[in-house]
């Protein structure tokens, strides 16, 4: 295989799938690093082989960008994906302070009213610890 049907092969498997601009990019990447890595004196057959399939590079690179192109021209929606997984974390928050609360009232209920107070100071350390995780990294 030759440099030039290398980048033809990547364009196509490119073309379509992600920006034109960034089709542009990856090509202009590795036709650089095929020559720069001829300077270095190796062969182009070598670098070819070392690079691969130019279809599984542009696999790759589809997967990377976040799944290609949408059919109406747009890119895959990276936010909504970020807010559906927000959205799963609260919901473990949500589940874990529920379940804490419970714990909480059948503790108080089989133990008695003289633990109130370590059952209320173990209940204020979580809730203090769930605010501190949610604070420093709930919002990723």
């Amino acid at each position: 295989m030759t440099r030039d049907k290398f980048l033809q092969e990547l364009r196509i498997a490119l073309q379509g799938r992600i920006p034109q601009a960034q089709v542009n990019g990856h090509l202009e990447y590795y036709e650089n690093y095929i020559i720069e890595e001829s300077r270095k004196g190796r062969t182009q057959e070598q670098v070819l082989l070392y690079l691969g399939n130019p279809r599984l590079i542009a696999k790759t690179i589809i997967e990377t960008y976040g799944g290609g192109i949408k059919p109406e021209g747009q890119t895959a929606d990276t936010k909504q994906k970020k807010q559906k997984t927000f959205r799963l974390k609260s919901w473990y928050g949500y589940l874990s302070s529920g379940l804490l609360t419970i714990v909480f009232l059948f503790l108080l209920l089989k133990i008695g009213i003289l633990l109130l107070p370590v059952l209320s100071a173990f209940v204020m350390i979580s809730f203090l610890v769930y605010v501190i995780y949610r604070i420093f990294f709930g919002k990723k």
